[in-house]
């Protein structure tokens, strides 16, 4: 009999029970969960019915095999409800709950017993088919069809990560027993702590799975982790400490946060986490990149997408920039983000090497992938220098990612204020500024250009360094009280330009004066320094060690001028010294002196003298000059101090080949010598007029006097937007200006000051004035 709702159920079954025993049991069906636990929950308050539920009768940790012995109780005499059959006979599949359908309209019973059973409507109505009069002995209750529940098999509890399961087969059971649709919406797969496998279950009526792994778990139970990650991003281990973590901190956002600070700032995190070498906490936080995204750093963002493990993220960092296109509108942030990022995290040569063996396929654009982050890449970006052809614009550009390079590249003017020339020879700060700037590019493109061979062969005729004034006489002026001497060893004028960048970003004031040395140009001919300060000298050797002495830089194993960036750490970490020395009031002054320059072209022209003169194989200063009782008079040759001194880029015959620089030579780079100055700056910059008044006399030129409490490299003065160059008057902070447009008295005058091409200071006020009242009268 079918019925339309429950009332009319339980009008059935009130019938069978109060009327004379049928000998046969009421088969309650319905396929919704929500009304069969209402049948149920009825039957269960009735007094006067005994309720079996074959959950009841099960072991703990057994399947339900004793369903005929349960069967047995419904056939005595009273009133029974038997619930649960159909539950635990769907565990083992359609054909057993067939049986089951058939064995209950069989059974012969001496009471009344009322047997619930679900999901066996279409075995009921089968039987019905067969023999009509079965349709007496069932109640086919009309509802929603709910869907089956599914079945997980774990094998202990910890496996079920937010939820806890049930704990054997028996409790399965009565779960499944007291399901509702909607506990059923809310949990549509029951997980059950059990030792048998799935095999055991393979024809059951249920969709039963074993335990794919704590990964599922995570997934079904935090929507976090089932959006943005899959199960290969991680090892079972890895994702059951992540579970733990969840179960405490109940949301991967606050296991991150627990971790790591706030999840937004992930990025930062990285390079710690990197010097820490922790592989767990690495894995956590590539995960969280890959979960939330990363938001503040596209490269690392292109990174983390690529990578499919947290293993692989360091690769991807290091490499990925090689597949993005030049001209990509974003490579310059790529290029900039990924050079902040491997230089926070600790060196992998690995990578590096991999990278730099790998970025050749760009041949010349290949060094603008290259940054100044590890010694194979400054090789590899030197190596594309000497291999091809750059223009000067392009060679800026790509040495804009070696910031030291760079500053070393910036052209250093030699002007009236660092370099005194007679008058007559005031053309050679111009020559002298062009000279070095083409000697330092061609240093770092590791070639010799042939119009400066052709300016070198000239000048070691004209031997022009003969016009500088000798160190000795800036030395011999220098105050001693409160000085502290720097003796930086084979320090040339090529490094100034760095020097001055150096010690404006260490607030100090440099002021430089350029001399020559003394021919030869070796150490042994230039130390009277020591006469002058014979016990304030700070040393330096490792300039000179680097030139001569290493053991990891030579010129015959490696063409590449990789020693540069070497020199530049050496300069650069003396600079810092004495900007603590400054700064703890260890002294007012420092002085840097050296005894020569150094040549890399030198070494590099690799081409011997053609002259009779042959060195011995363990001479010193790789052949740049030669002991000599006389002038051997040749024209591209000094004669000094007892040497014959090439001022050419030859070597004589014979002697040892220099590693990496050369000096005992009579060339520019050999022979000019900074005397460098530092003081601290001044907490504020001062600028005003001695006098502030301009006298005019007769046909004399107005004349005004600036000073200015730190030194100036190109002072300059506009007045009514007309330029003016200054001279120096007895030190470098007072300058003289020649304003001959000015003819006339005038009250209120402004000049703006400027030092090269930087505005120092606007609208700085002075006045003129001519004795001669008559001609009192503004201009």
């Amino acid at each position: 009999m079918e019925c339309k709702d429950i009332l009319s159920c339980f009008e059935e079954i009130n019938a069978y029970c109060s009327g004379e025993p049928t000998g046969y049991v009421l088969i309650v069906n319905t396929e919704n969960y929500t009304s069969f636990h209402d049948i149920l929950i009825r039957l269960q308050t009735d007094a006067t019915k005994d309720c079996v539920l074959v959950s009841e009768h099960c072991l703990e940790n057994c399947l339900p095999n004793n369903i005929d012995d349960i069967i047995e109780i419904i056939k005595q005499d009273g009133q029974y409800v038997l619930a649960g059959l159909s539950q635990a006979v769907m565990l083992e599949g359609a054909n057993a709950l067939s049986a089951l359908v058939k064995k209950l309209l069989e059974l012969p019973i001496r009471g009344h017993a009322v047997v619930l059973l679900e999901h066996a409507q279409s075995y009921l109505r089968q039987a019905v088919a067969a023999d009509l009069r079965e349709n007496r002995k069932m109640v086919l209750v009309s509802a929603d069809t709910s869907p089956l529940p599914r079945i997980l098999l774990v094998k202990k509890a910890s496996d079920c990560i937010g939820y806890k399961p049930k704990g054997s087969i028996k409790k399965l059971l009565s779960y499944l027993e007291t399901l509702t649709d909607d506990t059923l919406a809310r949990h549509p797969e029951i997980s059950v702590v059990t030792s048998f496998g799935k095999t055991i279950f393979g024809n059951a009526v249920y969709s039963v799975n074993e335990y794919g792994g704590v990964y599922l778990s995570l997934v079904k139970a935090y929507p976090e982790i089932a959006s943005g990650t899959m199960e290969a991003y991680g090892t079972e281990e890895q994702w059951r400490n992540l579970a733990a973590s969840m179960e405490r901190d109940r949301s991967f956002s606050s296991v991150l946060d627990a971790a790591f600070g706030k999840s937004d700032q992930l990025t930062n995190k990285l390079p710690y986490e990197y010097q820490m070498g922790d592989s767990y906490r690495l894995w956590l936080l590539w995960l969280g990149l890959k979960i939330f995204s990363v938001k503040d750093n596209r490269y690392l963002a292109l990174a983390v997408s690529h990578s499919e493990s947290s293993g692989e993220l360091e690769s991807h960092i290091y490499m990925d920039l090689l597949d993005v296109d030049l001209s990509n509108p974003d490579f310059s942030l790529y290029f900039a983000e990924r050079k902040l990022l491997i230089d926070a995290m600790p060196e992998n040569l690995i990578c590096t090497d991999r990278y730099c063996s790998l970025v050749g396929k760009y041949e010349k654009n290949a060094v603008y992938y290259l940054a100044d982050l590890t010694e194979k890449e400054e090789q590899e970006f030197l190596r594309c220098f000497s291999t091809y052809s750059y223009t000067e614009d392009e060679i800026r550009k790509a040495v804009a990612a070696f910031p030291s390079l760079s500053l070393y590249l910036k052209p250093f003017a030699f002007s009236e204020a660092n370099l005194k020339l007679p008058e007559k020879d005031s053309a050679l700060r111009a020559v002298f500024t062009d000279y070095f700037a083409n000697y330092k590019l061609q240093k770092i493109l590791n070639r010799v250009f042939p119009e400066h061979l052709s300016k070198v062969i000239e000048f070691s005729e004209e031997q022009p360094y003969t016009k500088l004034l000798p160190r000795s006489s800036f030395i011999s002026k220098m105050p001693r009280k409160n000085t502290q001497l720097y003796f930086l060893d084979a320090l040339g004028v090529e490094f100034l330009a760095f020097i001055q960048a150096k010690c404006e970003e260490y607030g100090m004031v440099a002021e430089i004066a350029v001399g020559r040395c003394e021919i030869p140009s070796i150490t042994v001919n230039n130390k009277e320094f020591y006469q002058t300060f014979p016990n304030d000298i700070y040393k330096v050797d490792d300039l000179d060690e680097l030139k001569h002495h290493s053991q990891v830089i030579d010129y015959q194993k490696c063409k590449e001028p990789v020693h540069l960036f070497r020199e530049l750490e050496i300069i650069d970490s003396t600079l810092r010294h004495i900007q603590s020395g400054l700064v703890q009031n260890h002294y007012e002054r420092a002085v840097i002196v050296s005894d020569h320059g150094a040549s890399r072209l030198a070494v590099i022209y690799e081409h011997e003298d053609n002259s009779p003169i042959k060195l011995d194989e363990k001479a010193e200063h790789s052949g740049r000059c030669c002991p000599c009782e006389e002038n051997p008079q040749i024209p591209y040759a000094a004669y000094e101090n007892g040497f014959a001194v090439l001022a050419n880029y030859e070597r004589f015959k014979g002697g040892r080949k220099a590693n990496v620089e050369v000096h005992g030579g009579a060339t520019l780079e050999e022979v000019m010598v900074p005397v460098i100055t530092l003081t601290k700056k001044p907490d504020s910059i001062e600028f005003c007029f001695v006098p502030p008044v301009i006298e005019l006399k007769g046909k004399e030129v107005a004349t005004l006097t600036l000073f200015s409490n730190i030194p100036l490299r190109h002072p300059r003065l506009f007045v009514n937007s007309i330029p003016h160059d200054g001279v120096f008057v007895e030190d470098k902070k007072h300058i003289s200006f020649s304003l001959p447009e000015l003819k006339r008295s005038k009250r209120d005058c402004f000049a703006d000051v400027y030092d090269g091409d930087k505005k120092m200071v606007t609208d700085l006020p002075f006045s003129v004035q001519r004795n001669v009242g008559k001609d009192n009268i503004n201009l």
